[in-house]
């Protein structure tokens, strides 16, 4: 039961592997990767919430297949938005260094998409770069934040808050392995989180996907084959409009910036609720706002922006802030986004019928309409 697309970037190309009940195979598949030779060592970095459960299912694949001869070393890291920052990351690569780990070693990142960016960014500055290999075993990893390469760390900005990845590297993994048994035991507000996600990636390109959503959350908590097989076509869907993307424009020169779409928001967001807000929920906002400025600049309709509201709703998201704030507040925020240009923000904007368009130097207004949408004032 498993479905396997290929990640492209550049010259490079990985296995993105999805199916049920697959962690077992890890040590084999990675050792497949090296031309039937087991790594020299192995790192697992992992959440805590998955160390005694899904890390510890890796280690006994990796340990199973690669023999007593490699060695196989932990760090537990846990993963919030505060936590991953320098000190997290400075802690990993203490831990490869201490545990031995070459240039011939892999890094495996086990956990959710805070584990791949820091773990990733590990991989691509430990002894200037070494292989490594996502496991994610949450949906947003599953169908984003472990695919296209991007890892990295946050940076403290100077009037308090964090600034969303601004230290970082494009890094792709070696593989990705997607379990959706693993997504089993996770609380229902970390899996509909990447519901976001997906959500996304159906008004990008894919409007197949939105139906499968409301299902998913009812249904992802049970190892029947048939609610597994589900998932594993829900999660190759959306992967699939990611990894497209990406193969067209690997370093974000333009389309992939497309895949920001609800982030420019999203991260103004989470630079002052990254404690209360989950990723994906920020991601979620993200989406009412882009919708309430795309119909301010006659992209979509009202009515349309309105559905997505909805949508958002409908998964049970909430689709306002969950305390006031103001705009200046989440303005300022914003001026350290990655995709701004001489001092403006670029906005990726959803229109009528799917897709959305890149508008760089956006009018100060628009990001401001979509923040009142929210509830800033």
């Amino acid at each position: 039961m498993t479905r396997e697309l290929v990640q492209r970037m550049g010259g490079q190309t990985a296995p993105v592997v999805i199916g049920s009940d697959i962690l077992s195979s890890v040590g084999e598949r990675i050792r497949a990767l090296r031309g039937g030779k087991s790594p020299s060592s192995l790192l697992i970095v992992c959440d805590s919430a998955v160390s005694e459960t899904w890390a510890a299912a890796v280690a006994r694949s990796l340990t199973n297949d690669s023999g007593s001869g490699v060695r196989v070393v932990h760090s537990i890291i846990h993963a919030t938005e505060s936590n991953k920052v320098a000190a997290t990351w400075m802690r990993v690569m203490d831990d490869a260094l201490q545990g031995g780990v070459d240039r011939h070693g892999m890094i495996i990142a086990v956990g959710g998409g805070i584990v791949t960016d820091i773990a990733g960014f590990c991989a691509a500055t430990y002894l200037r770069g070494i292989a490594w290999v996502a496991v994610p075993t949450t949906l947003l990893g599953m169908v984003d934040a472990a695919l296209g390469g991007k890892t990295g760390i946050n940076l403290a900005l100077k009037d308090a808050g964090l600034g969303k990845n601004l230290a970082g590297s494009f890094w792709p993994p070696a593989a990705v392995i997607a379990d959706t048994l693993a997504l089993t035991s996770l609380p229902a507000r970390v899996f509909r989180a990447g519901l976001a996600e997906c959500l996304k990636h159906s008004m990008l390109a894919d409007a197949s996907i939105a139906p499968l959503l409301a299902p998913a959350i009812a249904n992802y908590a049970s190892s029947d084959a048939v609610a597994q097989w589900q998932l594993v076509d829900l999660i190759a869907r959306s992967a699939s409009v990611k990894l497209a993307i990406v193969a067209a424009d690997p370093h974000e020169a333009d389309q992939r910036m497309l895949l920001n779409l609800g982030h420019t928001f999203a991260h103004a967001i989470e630079s002052q609720f990254c404690d209360e807000l989950m990723h994906g929920e920020a991601v979620a906002l993200g989406l009412v706002a882009a919708s309430a400025a795309s119909a301010a600049s006659g992209r979509m309709t009202t009515a349309e922006a309105l559905a997505v509201t909805a949508a958002v709703a409908g998964l049970g998201f909430a689709v306002s802030l969950p305390r006031p704030t103001t705009i200046e507040s989440l303005e300022n925020a914003a001026v350290f986004d990655k995709k701004r240009i001489g001092g403006a923000l670029t906005l990726i904007l959803p229109k009528s019928g799917g897709g959305a368009d890149i508008v760089v130097r956006a009018d100060p207004q628009l990001f401001r309409t979509g923040l009142r949408a929210i509830g800033a004032s």
